[in-house]
């Protein structure tokens, strides 16, 4: 039943958050700012995870002082490594992001056009053989379900 309907079920929660925009807004703000500081910490934790492995490989290494002076390992030297590093994983993973990224779109484009074709085949089949009385009938329903609903809104 869902999986049958799930275009209608996606598109009521469209119109829903059109209907609600203040609502919507203020959810999705404090979603992408969760979002934000989960990593923001993500790329903390990871940051000083890697800057204590670049600090024990140059220890371990016995690199010689002119070395040791162009990669100081003082916190500075070894972050500015770490900055570049992870910063190239980032760039790395938005790369293949963005060679999937077509193909997702293609994909989404499709099962949008098929559900249009669909669902206004279905409505037409369902409006065309209604006698005018019915039809009438329908619209007022229709408008009396707007009205109620734009109670629960104000």
């Amino acid at each position: 039943m869902i999986k049958k309907n799930l275009d209608l079920i996606i598109v009521a929660f469209i119109l829903l958050a059109i209907i609600m925009y203040e609502e919507t807004w203020e959810l999705l703000e404090e979603f992408l700012h969760l979002i934000f500081e989960v990593l923001h910490n993500l790329f903390e934790w990871v940051e000083l995870g890697v800057e204590g492995v670049v600090d024990h490989i140059f220890e371990f290494l016995h690199i010689g002082e002119i070395v040791e002076y162009l990669f100081i390992t003082e916190r500075h030297g070894s972050q500015f490594v770490t900055f570049w590093f992870l910063m190239t994983l980032i760039g790395l993973g938005l790369y293949r992001l963005g060679k999937h990224l077509p193909r997702l779109y293609g994909f989404l484009k499709q099962k949008v056009l098929v559900a249009w074709v669909r669902r206004k085949t279905q409505f037409q089949l369902y409006w065309r053989p209604l006698s005018q009385l019915h039809k009438a009938a329908v619209g007022v329903v229709a408008l009396g379900i707007l009205f109620i609903a734009s109670f629960f809104i104000i």
